[in-house]
């Protein structure tokens, strides 16, 4: 932890300011994470609107028709969801590509869980060392979270203003911020190599027989 008072050159910081600080990097570290994974997921997108939808596996389009159907006829009249229907059939139908395409992101703040179940969903297979496993499993150290589910609660807690920039990190001090680093880092490069190889393997399609 650090004292009352620090200083990065001439430049005095009190136990405010570094708390402040300390919440900033939690924050980032998170964005971090949802950058990834919106990289991830607009990879796909570009990837599905370049070739022909029926050429697409059937992970691939139960996972557009979630994004170009379902999330968009949950409300309204019979004919406006019979006329969402209608279209999107008929580009499937008619269209040769559709160009980059949305895919829609499991409810909740991206960690491991949301993560693995996106995955699942587009049947993206994953390759980790032992080791990875073990680093991303709950622990008592997060409250019996994973790390990257401590670090999605506490970036929300900050965020949403549940915990203030001076609290939001009060409670870890520099090393305790490396580790979690450490670990969500090596586990999101795994996840991006992950999603790399799907698109990179046209794992989204059907294979050539």
């Amino acid at each position: 932890m650090f004292d009352a008072e620090a200083s990065i050159g001439s430049v005095g910081l009190s136990v405010r300011h570094v708390n402040t600080l300390k919440s900033g990097l939690i924050v980032h570290l998170y964005n971090i994470v949802e950058a990834i994974m919106s990289q991830a997921m607009h990879s796909l997108g570009v990837a599905l609107g370049s070739v022909d939808p029926r050429r697409w596996n059937e992970h691939s389009l139960r996972e557009w028709l979630r994004e170009a159907i379902v999330s968009r006829t949950s409300e309204g009249h019979e004919d406006g969801r019979l006329a969402t229907v209608f279209e999107t059939s008929s580009l499937l139908l008619t269209q040769t590509e559709l160009g980059p395409q949305a895919l829609k992101k499991p409810s909740g703040t991206w960690d491991d869980k949301v993560i693995a179940t996106f995955m699942e969903r587009m049947s993206v297979a994953t390759s980790m060392p032992p080791d990875m496993w073990v680093r991303i499993a709950a622990s008592p150290k997060y409250g019996e979270l994973t790390p990257l589910q401590f670090l999605a609660r506490r970036r929300n807690a900050i965020a949403h203003g549940r915990r203030s920039f001076e609290e939001g990190a009060q409670d870890l001090n520099l090393e305790d911020i490396r580790a979690l680093a450490h670990t969500t880092l090596d586990y999101m490069g795994y996840t991006a190599d992950s999603f790399s190889s799907h698109v990179d393997a046209e794992a989204y399609l059907i294979p050539i027989e």
